[in-house]
């Protein structure tokens, strides 16, 4: 949910920063809202219409140069806000331009995905209208500043970190367009722009929260009461006050704005990732036999079985109610996006992949992203997986682990990894130490590939090759 507030943050505070530096002169502030609000809206109809003719790409990369050359009239209108008509109209292409910034960085990941509304939108929510909130507080902290030369520095920050992330973004969709070759020196410059372009609202809250203690100088020093009825001893109190005020919501919101970022990029943006398996071996009959009483915590339970071609097999076991058994066994993958794997959080099934949450009652049925289901047999005290069925869902995965297999030929040992020759006969990848080996194998594999004298199904203790 962090995630909203930090896209729409870190739109709208460069957005803040710059309308404020350059309009401080004017009191008319309700004009100036209004012509933010008008761009954002105008911005919303934009894109909308770009949307449904998936014109979305194209009317950012041409708004993006319209975004570049506001940035440079910021120093025009820092020391130029004679005409108050100007700035409002600036101010609306701003806002129009970031708007349109905000609405593309924040397509995919919609507020309201369902009629109902639920609670996390409205946390979702929340967490934007705090974003706002914060900006317009800094707004107004900004406009009262009388340290130009540190105002000056800020924006200087703001329309330089601004500008080299537009234009990263506008190489980036040159070279992708083929307009421009993707020289080594534009990919270095567009890919470091664009990594670090996502940290630049940490420098902005850095040097705000440094304008806050500079606003302290502001004060009125040595206030001393000349009557009793001292009228400037009580305005320069009021003043001093209204200062302190100041610098504390700023300091706040500058420390709780930190402390939201840092934890997206932190913890909430990382990756999910699957719990390491735990490695088992069936036993003397092929079978694999687990205990149901290990299952009623509702937990999700991962296996490994390592085939003798090394090939890591991923499947889970898990009880999908909580008021009686119901247990079910899937391979840990799914036929759409691949074997990274699934997690168990809060009643739901969540695929890595495409981050899909998945009614548990439909665990083990298939179709969609659900796990690809495992066959299984639960006699009410057991559940009990045949080896054969494991290692059917072989294909259904990548990863290969380093372990010592035998070259079907000349029965030589080697490490599967390390072997010059392999080969994949029904699903199946063997191992040949050498080339005539390999050859022998290819022009004739049901030669080496009888079941009764390789033993598919016989169960044999391996050794990881170290």
């Amino acid at each position: 949910m962090s995630l909203y507030f930090v896209h729409f943050f870190s739109c709208a505070l460069p957005l803040s920063v710059m309308i404020s530096l350059t309009s401080k002169k004017f009191k008319h502030i309700f004009k100036q809202f209004l012509a933010i609000f008008l761009g954002f809206l105008f911005a919303y109809f934009a894109f909308f219409i770009a949307a449904s003719f998936l014109q979305t790409q194209n009317l950012i990369f041409n708004i993006n140069f319209i975004f570049v050359f506001c940035l440079f009239l910021c120093f025009v209108f820092y020391f130029w806000q004679k005409f108050e008509i100007l700035s409002l109209i600036f101010s609306f292409i701003l806002s129009f331009c970031v708007a349109l910034q905000y609405d593309f960085l924040s397509q995919d990941f919609p507020i309201f995905s369902a009629s109902l509304l639920d609670s996390q939108a409205l946390i979702s929510l929340g967490f934007i209208f705090l974003a706002l909130g914060i900006c317009i507080l800094i707004f107004f902290f900004l406009r009262l500043q009388k340290n130009s030369l540190a105002s000056f520095i800020l924006l200087v920050l703001v329309v330089f970190l601004e500008s080299d992330k537009i234009l990263a973004q506008i190489l980036l969709t040159l070279m992708r367009e083929n307009f421009i070759s993707t020289y080594d020196f534009l990919l270095s410059f567009v890919a470091k722009s664009l990594y670090f372009s996502a940290y630049n609202v940490y420098l902005y809250l850095v040097f705000i929260a440094i304008l806050a203690f500079l606003s302290l100088k502001m004060r009125v020093k040595n206030i001393q009461k000349k009557e009793f009825l001292d009228i400037d001893f009580r305005k320069n109190i009021a003043y001093n006050a209204f200062i302190y005020r100041y610098f504390s919501a700023v300091l706040f919101c500058v420390l709780l704005s930190l402390s939201v970022l840092s934890y997206f990029h932190l913890i909430s943006s990382k990756p999910l990732k699957i719990d390491e398996p735990t490695e088992i071996m069936p036993n003397d009959e092929g079978l694999f036999v687990f205990d149901m009483s290990q299952f009623r915590d509702n937990k999700l339970h991962r296996y490994a079985y390592v085939s003798k071609q090394g090939k890591v097999i991923r499947f889970f076991i898990l009880n999908k109610r909580e008021d009686r058994d119901s247990p079910v066994a899937v391979f840990d993958a799914c036929m759409i996006c691949g074997d990274m794997g699934y997690i168990k959080k809060d009643g739901e099934l969540i695929c890595i992949s495409c981050n899909v949450r998945i009614f548990l009652p439909s665990v083990g049925k298939l179709g969609g992203c659900n796990p690809i289901p495992l066959e299984f047999k639960f006699d009410g005290q057991k559940i009990i997986i045949a080896l054969k069925d494991v290692e059917a869902g072989s294909n259904y995965f990548n990863q290969i682990k380093e372990i010592e297999v035998t070259d079907p030929v000349s029965k030589e040992k080697l490490i599967n990894l390390k072997a010059p020759f392999s080969y994949s006969y029904k699903g199946i990848i063997y191992y040949f130490a050498t080339e005539k080996n390999y050859e022998e194998f290819k022009t004739d594999p049901e030669k080496y590939t009888d079941e009764d004298k390789q033993a598919h199904f016989m169960i044999q203790r391996r050794n990881d090759a170290h």
